[in-house]
Order: C-alpha cells, then structure tokens, then sequence
C-alpha cells in the first residue's frame, strides 16, 4: 500500500536502528524522570492502584486491564509512585513504534520515522507518560488494531484478523473509547473500495467475534454488578445535564492544540480542508477516517456538556502521521522540525517541573497560581492521618470524598490501620463503596476525614463524637486543604448515608 505520495525522495531519513536507539534514550529518560518526581499520586492514579490489589474482570468506573497492568509492574518494581507509572513511558514505546509500522506501510520508511518521533513526543503523549491512565494502553492497542487492519486490507490473512480482534478485545478491557475503532472502519469503508470488501470478509466478523470474546468476562461482571461501569459511563457522558455550550465546544477544540501539538493540529485542519476539495491520496483519506470519528463525536458531545481533551486521544496517532506524510509531500520539512523542537521543549519543561513540583507557583495564574495543586498534598495528607490515628488510638480511618479514600488506600498501605468509604449515597458511587464502605464491624474508634465540620450529623451514628482540630494541608506554596477530623465510638445504628452538610 506504500505509495511516494506521503515522501519525499531527497530528504532520506535515518533508519529504524536510530529511532529505536531515540525511543530507547526517551524511555529512559523518563523513567528517570518518574523517579525525580514530587508529584502525588493523583486520586485516579491511587485508585487504580487500589482495584490493581484484588484484581478483578471489572471496576466501578473503568474497565480491568489497566488495574492488571499496575498489578504487573508491582510484582517487578513495588508500589512507589514510580513503580505504580513505570508502564506508561514502556507502552508508549510501542505505541510509537507500531505508529512505525503504520506508517511504513501506507507512506513509506521516511514518513515511518518521523511519525513515530514526533507521536513520541506529542504534547499529549509527554504529558501522559508521567501518570498512570486507561489511556495508555487504549492507544497501544489502538495503533496495533490500525496495523492489524491495514494488514487485512491489503490481503485476507488470519494471523491479521487474530491480531486485530487480540487489540479490539484488550483495547476495550481498556477503555470503552476503543469503541471509536468501529466508527473509523465505517469512515473507511466509506471513502475506500477495499475498505467495504473487507467488512465482507469471514476474517474481519472472526476478529469481531474474537474481540467480543475477550472483553465478555468484563461484560458478564457488570451484569453481575448492575452494569456499574456502563452505568457510571454513562454518567460522565450526561455531565450534570445537556444544555447547549458553544464556549465549551471552542474549549474542547483548543484543547487539542495542547493534546497533538499546536503545529500538528492546526496542520491537520489544512488537511481536512484539503480533503473537502477533494486533493488528498487514498492514503490520507484512510488515516482520516481514524482521525476524524473520535474528534467530530467528542466535539458533538462537548457542545452540550463539555468534554475533556483527552476523550479523542486515539484520532491524534492517525492525525500525526497524516500531517507527517502531507508536510513530506509538499516539502513542509520545516515544520517537523518545528514541531520536533515543540515537542523536546515541553518534554524537558515537564521534567524539569516534576521535579521542583512542590516549589512551583506563576503569580501570573491569579487563584490558580499553583498549576501542581490537585497533584500534591495527597502524601501529606495521609501522614498527619496516620499520626492523628496513632493519637486517637484509632484503627479504622474512614473518608467521604473519593479523592481522599484513594489517596488514604494508597499512603496508608504500609500503615496498620483500615481505610473505609463512608457511603454517600444508598447506591454505590465509587469501587470503594463496593469494597470497603464503612459498615457495622468496623473496629472503634474510628477517625473520619471530612470536607463538613457539621457534629449533628454524626451523632445519629455514634454516641461519642469528638471534633479534632482542623487539619490544614499545603499542596503548593500558596494553596491550602482543610479537613475536619473527628472520632467516633459508640455506634448506635447501622451505616448510612449522612446526607449534606449542614454547619
């Protein structure tokens, strides 16, 4: 399928062995940088760490495999937070490089090398290998699943449709985003002669159906589960209710400058217009087809309830190396070194800021000066908890909000104590709810960490109720977290929601 329309002849690129010599070096350089890093584990990240300790074919909110994935590294590197990241810079690795591979097939070795660096160093991407998220995984099965399908476009194969169904069903047991994949191989049937004669292939229904096999123990626990994760997916599609927002939507495309790089994203709409008047190959149209679907629905979606920039973060491998093979083609060489020279700046800014995290404030930012606010305090947070506990001679510590029974779960793990959910609702709202809400064996005295200083409310639980001081937690130099503590004993009924907070 490679054709010298993505290339340009006098302009060689280096070979694979460097671009794996530069992935290798980036890798790393991150995986240093993991360890350098202050930064908390965010609440997401902590409680994935937490389904990763009873593994399970389910989770409230997401699928499985990330939480399995976690449970991997453990067994090779521990629990720090660097160990609980270590997998994101390793998979991105071979998501580039499959990106490679992709690229090598529709546009030729040239374009090959410089999509797989700069999807490398994509904005998004450098961002990404810092924490722990579903989407690390999505994207590498995601990109092994365009490769798998472009192999079965070219010629019927059972090792490709097996490949392809293999990422459909562990891409799924990801994130349910990979679902956008289906959406991209009806674009390209759509605009492709080929891309229709393979739906009518026995190999692509046989990579359906092996897809649909791998993700069926997921689907057999949530209905074991009163379809929890759909539910709750569900839920975040909704938001708080769908009103028309176009200020939201004008966010969500501006988000993608920041999610692909400035330069790649506003080349990729060059593209699209390109394609409007009908001057692009049937390469680009096919990796248009992937780019485009999981953007127009997310954009959709944000113009009535907003949406986050990594929602359509699987369009951006498609979108890479089509800008790639368009600036090759029209001898834009220029601006892959421009958007290289992007991509190393932002890298070595987010190294550089992991590392002095905890002393980083831009006066310029107003109330939001401390850009690493919501990604620190959380350690601290469980230290005074533990020391509060010892003084209380508490061994159960129970919490309402789920980023501090995350962060508690995670920090108190070497820490004799028990962290318990304090239920919110009469249906449970998060895994902790399912795993470890507070119930009537729970050891007293028990010391809550609240977001309410309300007394009242808790008595109708417990006969003796002591208010501690107030907790005051510093996650950056001019941001604070309070909590109200208290200690309870004496349990007078069953658990129950405790309603709002009423001071």
């Amino acid at each position: 399928m490679t054709s010298p329309a993505g290339s340009s002849t006098s302009w060689t690129a280096p070979g694979l062995p460097l671009l794996l010599a530069i992935l290798l070096a980036l890798t790393v350089l991150r995986i240093i940088g993991l360890h350098l890093s202050v930064v908390d584990l965010f609440f997401d990240e902590a409680q994935y760490w937490v389904w990763s300790r009873e593994l399970a074919f389910g989770y409230f909110s997401k699928p499985p495999l990330l939480a399995w994935i976690i449970a991997a590294s453990d067994q090779v590197c521990g629990s720090s937070e660097a160990c609980v990241r270590l997998a994101s810079p390793l998979f991105y690795c071979g998501t580039s490089l499959v990106v490679y591979a992709i690229a090598n097939e529709l546009y030729g070795k040239q374009a090959a090398f410089w999509s797989a660096l700069l999807v490398a160093l994509l904005t998004g991407v450098s961002f990404s290998t810092r924490i722990i998220s579903t989407d690390v995984p999505l994207l590498f099965f995601w990109a092994l699943a365009l490769f798998a399908y472009l192999k079965l476009l070219a010629r019927p194969d059972w090792r490709w449709a097996t490949l392809l169904g293999v990422s459909l069903g562990f891409g799924l047991l990801a994130k349910y985003a990979m679902l956008y994949f289906a959406l991209g191989i009806a674009g390209a049937a759509w605009v492709d002669r080929d891309a229709r004669a393979v739906l009518l292939r026995p190999q692509t229904w046989i990579a359906f159906a092996l897809a649909l096999l791998i993700l069926s123990p997921n689907i057999y626990w949530n209905f074991a589960h009163q379809f929890a994760t759909l539910k709750h997916t569900g839920e975040n599609i909704s938001g708080n209710g769908f009103r028309f927002r176009p200020l939201e939507a004008a966010e969500f495309i501006g988000s993608q400058f920041a999610v692909a790089g400035p330069l790649i994203f506003a080349a990729f709409l060059m593209v699209v217009v390109q394609a409007l008047r009908g001057k692009v190959s049937r390469q680009d149209k096919l990796m248009l087809a992937f780019a485009l679907p999981p953007l127009l629905l997310v954009l959709a979606l944000s113009f009535f309830r907003g949406a986050n920039a990594n929602w359509a973060a699987p369009g951006a491998l498609s979108m890479t190396i089509l800008v790639v093979a368009w600036w090759l083609r029209m001898g834009h060489r220029v601006w892959i070194v421009a958007a290289l020279s992007v991509g190393v700046l932002v890298q070595a800014v987010l190294l550089v800021a992991d590392a002095y995290a905890d002393r980083i404030s831009i006066a310029a930012l107003g109330r939001n000066r401390d850009i690493y606010e919501r990604t620190l305090g959380w350690r601290a947070l469980a230290d005074n908890t533990a020391r509060l506990a010892r003084e209380a001679n508490a061994p159960t510590v129970a919490a309402e909000g789920r980023s501090e029974l995350a962060a508690l779960t995670y920090y108190l793990r070497n820490e004799p104590l028990t962290v318990v959910s304090w239920p919110r609702s009469t249906e449970a709202r998060s895994q902790f709810d399912i795993t470890q809400a507070l119930d009537n064996t729970a050891k007293e005295p028990v010391l809550l960490i609240s977001a309410c200083p309300s007394v009242p409310r808790l008595q109708r639980f417990y006969a003796h109720v002591t208010a501690q001081p107030r907790l005051t937690i510093q996650p950056g130099p001019n941001s604070t977290r309070k909590y109200a503590v208290f200690t309870l004993a004496g349990r007078q009924q069953p658990i129950a929601p405790l309603g709002p907070c009423t001071k």
